[in-house]
């Protein structure tokens, strides 16, 4: 019976330290050029801030990334001042990709269960929640908005298209 606790726990210590040690990161960083980091460079903030940027594990986020995709910055703290009471906001990752808002919404229709979606203001638009959701109104619904890129950013040239996730540990 002793022996038989001994190999349990050791059994266990191997599955807890094995589960913490494989988790993988949600999705690369996307690549900083060291110019960028330097400061007086134009572009020093956005190369500061995705370089600050902390990675969630795949675990953590719930959902699979879009292959291939990088994440440009994450907001981890995010928090808002509703009626003089900090309100949590789910954590965000901006990422970028060279495909199309059609492939990634593709992905996106194969790869989430028990999540709606519909286009809002044109941008397809998954979200988590029961009933109507008003993303204007609605700051704390998990979510993931794609769209195309509006402008060149000199960290990643090839992102096309854009996905804006927000999620929470219950997604």
């Amino acid at each position: 019976m002793k022996y038989l606790s001994i190999l349990t726990s050791v059994v266990l210590f191997m599955v807890i330290t094995t589960g913490f040690a494989s988790a993988q990161p949600f999705a690369k960083l996307v690549d900083i050029p060291d110019e960028m980091t330097k400061e007086g460079h134009s572009d020093y903030f956005d190369a500061m801030v995705t370089k600050n940027s902390v990675i969630p594990s795949q675990e953590e986020v719930g959902i699979s990334a879009y292959p291939g995709a990088k994440i440009i910055f994450t907001q981890m703290n995010n928090r808002i001042n509703e009626n003089d009471t900090w309100v949590d906001l789910p954590k965000r990752i901006f990422m970028g990709t060279p495909d199309s808002v059609e492939q990634v919404t593709e992905f996106y229709k194969k790869n989430l269960t028990g999540w709606k979606y519909k286009k809002i203001y044109g941008a397809p638009t998954f979200y988590k929640k029961e009933g109507e959701f008003k993303p204007l109104e609605d700051m704390i619904t998990p979510r993931i908005v794609i769209s195309p890129e509006y402008k060149t950013r000199k960290l990643m040239p090839s992102s096309k298209t854009t996905i804006d996730i927000y999620y929470s540990r219950d997604n």
